[in-house]
């Protein structure tokens, strides 16, 4: 039963000698190639541009041509003896230039570039966000990998003791109650074994899934969750305030709030638009039926003059978003400075209890060996080995834990820096 045990284990875990190792750089690059929320604030880019250009083109003259056609049914007389045509028809061409509107057409344009800055941010914060839900995925995998091979390993080491207390139980060495509590954690070790395959099966679906693979794919992770990493420094606030995109958007939309309150006291100064309009065709009284030319150049000026106090309420209006804004930015700047020091302080004490846990793994495997051959020699009972091999687990899966605790703790602190790590 050991045997088919370590030959399911090693099947699982290497999925079927099929799957090429996936290291954590490389899960994370599949994972941002695949991730519809990159694509969607990629479209958000596109969009913003877009939307720069359309604007900018207000600032170029505007051609139009527009054409009319009409036919007179009823005989229409224009004077005694003199009938009007009853076809009418005309072509214009028209140029508008936008001279002055109160530099209104300008701040839009300001306005949109500032939009589109803020949208390739918003892409580089989701790009952010995925990069640490990937990393959490793939050391989610990698922990409970490695706790299903302590299980599994932990049901070897418990067989063996069965094995050995069932063969002296039969010589009539030692009575049926030591069978019967080795039995018993036996099959508790194979419950737990069962929660961590599941465990790790379940991992490993939500893993492929999020890279775009079919869920049951076999994975073969390259990277361990033991392994060690570089141990990042404590960055300046202020540098890490310029590098997170979240908060370079709340400074964008200070700006962007700025701007429309200029926009909205443009809307109130007067406008001046230039053109010429060239038109061909039947005159508007056509009694002959001629064609011709003719041409006119004209200047539009409008000038607001009073509108109930509308200015002075929606500039106003503008000025408490202006505000808002600001309140917002100085909210997030203290729940970042609040997230650095939370994440620093979690990844430094996660690093102290790994040196712990490796230190008490280390004393309960000793204890477990020392237990088990004082057993053999008929110096100890086996409630004191049974024992021994529970804190033994407890030991290896405290190891796999605080390291797991590690790693999500170095991509929090990455997603809290903004990504400076190298």
């Amino acid at each position: 039963m050991k045997r088919i045990y370590g030959i399911i284990g090693l099947l699982f875990l290497g999925g079927y000698g099929m799957a090429q190792p996936l290291t954590l750089q490389q899960y994370r690059q599949k994972v941002l190639d695949y991730n519809q929320e990159i694509k969607q604030s990629q479209e958000a880019v596109k969009a913003a541009l877009y939307t720069l250009k359309s604007i900018k083109t207000g600032f170029f003259p505007r051609v139009d041509m527009t054409g009319s056609y009409s036919y007179q049914i009823e005989d229409v007389q224009f004077m005694p003896g003199i009938d009007l045509k009853h076809d009418n028809y005309s072509v214009e061409a028209g140029v508008v230039q936008n001279v002055y509107a109160g530099s209104g057409l300008r701040k839009q344009y300001e306005m949109a570039r500032i939009q589109e800055a803020i949208a390739r941010l918003g892409e580089e914060y989701t790009v952010d966000n995925i990069v640490y839900a990937a990393d959490v995925n793939y050391w989610t995998v990698a922990a409970n990998r490695d706790l299903y091979r302590i299980a599994l390993r932990f049901v070897g080491i418990v067989r063996e003791l069965f094995d050995i207390v069932d063969k002296r139980f039969v010589e009539g060495a030692i009575s049926k109650t030591d069978v019967l509590m080795v039995q018993a954690r036996l099959k508790e070790a194979e419950l737990q074994l069962n929660t961590s395959e599941t465990n790790y099966r379940t991992a490993v679906q939500a893993l492929n899934v999020m890279m775009g693979e079919e869920a049951d794919r076999p994975i073969v992770l390259g990277d361990s969750i033991r392994q060690p990493m570089a141990i990042p420094s404590l960055y300046d606030l202020q540098l890490v305030l310029e590098n997170r995109p979240d908060y370079r958007i709340a400074q964008q939309d200070i700006e962007l709030a700025r701007l429309q309150t200029r926009l909205v006291k443009a809307n109130y100064l007067p406008n001046l638009a230039v053109g010429i309009k060239e038109n061909w065709g039947t005159t508007l009284i056509n009694v002959d039926g001629d064609k011709r030319f003719s041409t006119i150049a004209f200047a539009k000026v409008n000038i607001p003059v009073f509108y109930w106090g509308e200015r002075r309420h929606n500039v106003r209006l503008s000025e408490t978003q202006e505000e808002t804004r600001e309140l917002e930015r100085s909210k997030l700047l203290d729940q970042i400075r609040l997230d650095l020091s939370n994440a620093w302080i979690s990844l430094t004490e996660a690093l102290k209890k790994i040196n712990i846990v490796d230190s008490s793994l280390e004393i309960a495997r000793h204890n477990l060996i020392l237990n088990t051959f004082s057993y053999n020699e008929g110096k100890l009972p086996v409630i004191d080995v049974l024992s021994a091999q529970v804190t033994w687990l407890q030991a290896f899966t405290n190891v796999v834990s605080a390291n797991y605790q590690y790693k999500v703790a170095l991509a929090e602190y990455e997603r809290t820096i903004g990504g400076l790590l190298p």
